[in-house]
């Protein structure tokens, strides 16, 4: 493929990723679950596992990776799945409407059932499109390339997010919450941008053609090639313990904020346009740090720092939420940024180019269960402590606030394990950490070579040792800043946010 050619394929792949993006956002995500919990009256359980099937639905990608190596047919497989998860849509746009009144108190589950059907279609075309990505985006600009791609796809969400945020709110003041035809416009909506995102699919160029001398010389010999890998299956290891301890609690801080802190669509997409813009910010600084220093040492800092935010979580209270919720939108949308890049370019350079399709399949595959199963079992946790509350000081501990506990203690157990991971010329968290402090001090800017000097001098320390020190720290001091600016901060922010709103709200 000649340089133009893959100039252009590099460039509908962002189009198609922000287009996508805006399908995510309005027919997805917090629009998905209040359309759940407040349209099909669906329980905190039922929102689990909805959230599991994503996960569940990758299991079958060790069958998609077969095809690709027999076939070769990267792109049709991606195209003809992308279609069919999306077009399952249309079912879930009906959902409310009389044509299925009969299945009135089955409509949650039938819900479940498109959902589910619809991830399969999707999971098979993530196995295809990884390993067409593989081989269209050259290594050395990978981490640059895809952050960029990740930084547009979120400011497309962004917008579209807030602008739904609104649409819903003043669609409820003005008929009900129980008006289901907001729902059904955003996700007509998003169905759209979908569906216009697939085409921009088919018109991407493919990087060679399948050969066939070399698909029927496939053997499924090859499937346990990755199991022979000790150091990918440490990786594998390591992200689907940590994806557990991700997964256990992150359903339910949409809940936590519709349910226990009684946050309007308006505030909740407010509130989340503080993460996107974190992420967007980031994602230009951790592009270039993990193309620089290795994928590892980002995993590392961030994932200390997602470890303090469902503390965050459990300080927001009906009424004052607003410093910590914004907080722990940030940290999240800061530093999540930086741990899901990096571990989609550890993934890739780990992958050996020979039977890549496989690796990335089993990866989805064991780290897709185990992610699945972390959700199911929080809803069934909230089910079971749903009696569970008691008083402490000012805070009301529910059993939501169980959840983000655990969730944390799970993080901080699993981040160990990456250290096991080898990833070939690493450098280690604590450049990681400078890098940072250089690129978000605009005095210094991205320079600082001295800095990495004296890091690089040292790398023969103890890597477990500096991350303990370092990290503890971090988490140390931003604990004691978050909980003397709570009471100051929270006055500080309520009045903008509050200006914002009354700004955003339509004047009759």
């Amino acid at each position: 493929m000649n340089n133009k050619i893959q100039a252009k394929a590099l460039q509908f792949s962002i189009i198609d990723g922000a287009l996508s993006a805006v399908m995510g956002s309005l027919a997805g995500g917090i629009f998905l679950m209040g359309f759940a919990l407040k349209i099909l009256k669906a329980q905190p359980q039922q929102i689990g596992i909805l959230a599991a099937l994503p996960m569940f639905a990758n299991l079958i990608q060790i069958f998609g990776s077969y095809v690709i190596e027999k076939t070769g047919k990267k792109k049709m497989l991606c195209f003809l799945c992308v279609f069919a998860s999306r077009a399952l849509w249309l079912l879930i746009i009906l959902l409310p409407l009389k044509i299925f009144a009969p299945l009135a108190d089955f409509r949650v589950w039938v819900l479940v059932a498109v959902i589910g059907l619809s991830s399969l279609f999707g999971s098979l075309s993530s196995v295809a499109w990884l390993a067409w990505m593989s081989e269209l985006v050259p290594e050395d600009i990978r981490g640059s390339y895809f952050g960029k791609r990740n930084m547009i796809a979120s400011a497309c969400g962004m917008v579209v997010v807030l602008s739904g945020g609104k649409f819903i709110t003043l669609w409820e003041n003005r008929f009900s919450e129980t008006n289901p035809y907001s729902f059904i416009i955003l996700f007509i909506a998003g169905l759209a941008a979908g569906l216009i995102a697939t085409w921009f699919i088919s018109r991407t160029p493919e990087l060679g053609s399948p050969k066939k001398d070399k698909a029927q010389a496939f053997s499924l010999s090859v499937f346990f090639n990755p199991l022979k890998d000790r150091n990918f299956l440490t990786l594998i290891l390591f992200v689907s313990a940590w994806m557990f301890g991700i997964q256990i609690a992150g359903p339910f801080y949409g809940v936590f904020m519709i349910n226990n802190l009684k946050i309007d669509f308006s505030t909740i997409t407010i509130l989340g346009t503080f993460a996107t813009l974190a992420t967007l910010f980031m994602m230009k600084i951790w592009g270039p740090i993990s193309d620089k220093l290795g994928n590892k040492p980002v995993i590392i800092v961030s994932g200390w720092v997602l470890i303090i935010v469902p503390f965050i979580w459990i300080l927001a209270l009906p009424g004052k939420y607003y410093l910590p919720v914004l907080v722990a939108h940030i940290l999240s949308g800061a530093f999540m940024a930086g741990a899901t890049l990096s571990q989609f370019n550890i993934l890739i350079k780990l992958s050996p180019g020979e039977g890549r399709s496989v690796y990335l399949a089993l990866f989805a595959a064991i780290t897709g269960f185990v992610g699945a199963v972390a959700p199911i079992l929080g809803g069934s946790l909230s089910k079971i402590l749903e009696s569970f509350s008691f008083t402490f000081y000012a805070y009301q501990i529910t059993n939501l606030h169980i959840i983000f506990l655990i969730s944390s203690v799970l993080q901080m157990l699993t981040i160990f394990f990456i250290l096991k991971v080898k990833e070939p010329k690493a450098s280690t968290p604590v450049a990681v950490i400078m890098q940072l402090k250089n690129d978000l001090n605009p005095q210094v800017g991205i320079g600082g070579a001295a800095d990495f000097l004296m890091v690089e001098f040292k790398k023969g320390e103890d890597v477990l040792r500096k991350v303990d020190r370092v990290t503890d720290g971090l988490a140390e001091k931003s604990e004691e800043k978050i909980e003397k600016a709570l009471d100051k901060g929270a006055k500080i922010i309520k009045k903008p946010l509050d200006k914002l709103k009354d700004f955003l709200k339509d004047e009759d």
